[in-house]
């Protein structure tokens, strides 16, 4: 019973629903949905008392006085009326008429309804995503019934829904030159680029459906990926240490090696000097003048002795190699929610960015969004800095210029230190040796 009384409840309020909203559009009214439910709740709540029948409009009456010109409640008092002698009192005189004839007296007034079978015809010029619901819900409930068809409608809109903001592609923004506007640089000609700044646009709200495919576009109209990138070097420092450890255990063979050749070293020149006193015929009454001391280098065969390699090429491509931007910015203003999801997708962008020391910015964020995202933690320990918001594009890109002219400054400081450091380093060594 459950089930049957809450598809009729459904059918029921989309019937009513539909059929007021085409009503209104004839005459230029509006309809509340919220009262038409409410309205339909009461009146059923109310009914179910006295064992009416479920309400809900007959598409066929209300075409018949609409066409005669009923616009007031009046009207449906009248045709309740003659419904009401047509059942007690004339129904056993209309009770050998042929179904055919009613069949016709409905079809008469259904008219104008049977003509917009019409209608995918023109919604497959305008939209063919809306005439794919029509063709749809229409089918359904032509083959399988009323609350089928409309359980399979209102399904199949729910799946357009989710499709249209799955796909929607996202777009790289530049400045209008002389202005502080940006937009697509397909549809104006009059731009000019930011050195050293991506702005990207997306149209949709940020949730678990299109969350990971968002990420996926900003990584697309960026052109870099710092998912593979931070793994590319991950992967090249474990290298690098495997190898360091490698060479750290092929010095400590050489110092051993080295020893064990200094102490062969050692006694080979105190025999040569034992050889050199035997064979001495002077007495030693007559003093000698110093002979100069002369040093010799032995080459021990056993000591390996090889000059560093030059860096990989891979090594100078992640450890040089600037990236093509210093600073991210994305336009949320297209953006009317975001889940728990959509927040986390921004949390790893903002993380995985700044591990490669790009910044990453929020500008055009509405109220609501910005509650959802205070609300979801994203601010929470320094996941998002609240000074990475801000009203506009045009404020980020100018902040980000300004921070960006810092950061190239104390670069130069730090590689200048760097260098004095190593030349003080040298010269220390010189004077000791």
């Amino acid at each position: 019973m459950l089930s049957t009384a809450f598809s009729l409840a459904i059918v029921g309020y989309v019937i009513n629903l539909a059929m007021a909203r085409t009503l209104g559009a004839k005459h230029g009214y509006d309809v509340d949905p919220n009262q038409e439910m409410l309205a339909l709740g009461c009146s059923n709540f109310l009914g179910s008392f006295f064992k009416i029948h479920v309400i809900c409009c007959a598409l066929s009456v209300t075409l018949a006085v609409d066409s005669a010109g009923g616009t007031s409640q009046f009207a449906s008092l009248c045709v309740m009326l003659v419904v009401m002698v047509t059942m007690l009192a004339l129904g056993a005189y209309l009770k050998p008429l042929p179904k055919s004839v009613l069949g016709a007296l409905i079809a008469i007034n259904l008219k104008n309804t049977l003509l917009q079978l019409s209608d995918p015809y023109f919604l497959w010029k305008k939209s063919k995503l809306d005439c794919c619901v029509w063709v749809v819900s229409f089918l359904a409930t032509f083959f399988l019934s009323l609350p089928f068809g409309v359980a399979i409608g209102v399904g199949f809109s729910i799946l357009v829904v989710i499709f249209k903001t799955q796909f929607r592609n996202g777009s790289t923004m530049v400045q209008i030159m002389d202005t502080g506007i940006y937009k697509n640089p397909k549809t104006y000609s009059k731009v000019m680029s930011t050195t050293g700044v991506k702005i990207v646009n997306y149209c949709s709200p940020l949730y678990f459906a299109n969350a990971e495919i968002f990420r996926q576009r900003v990584i697309k109209k960026t052109g870099l990926d710092p998912g593979k990138l931070i793994l590319a070097r991950r992967k090249f420092l474990e290298k690098e240490q495997r190898e360091k450890v490698k060479e750290e255990k092929k010095d400590k063979e050489t110092k051993k090696r080295k020893a064990s050749s200094l102490i062969n070293m050692k006694s080979q020149t105190i025999s040569q000097i034992e050889l050199q006193n035997d064979f001495d015929t002077s007495d030693g009454s007559a003093s000698k003048p110093d002979l100069p001391t002369s040093y010799v280098n032995f080459h021990c065969s056993d000591i390996e002795l090889g000059e560093p390699e030059p860096p990989s090429p891979s090594a100078v491509t992640l450890d040089f190699q600037p990236m093509p931007f210093h600073t991210l910015i994305l336009d949320l203003a297209g953006v009317c929610f975001i889940d728990l999801m959509g927040i986390k997708v921004l949390i790893k962008m903002n993380s995985n960015y700044a591990k490669l020391g790009i910044k990453l910015y929020l500008a055009n964020v509405q109220a609501q969004v910005y509650e959802e995202l205070e609300a979801g933690g994203a601010f929470e320990d320094s996941s998002i800095a609240r000074s990475n918001l801000f009203l506009s594009v045009h404020d980020a890109v100018l902040f980000a210029q300004h921070t960006s002219g810092e950061r190239r400054v104390s670069l130069k400081v730090e590689k200048v230190r760097q260098e004095l450091a190593f030349n003080i380093s040298e010269d220390l060594e010189q004077e000791m040796f």
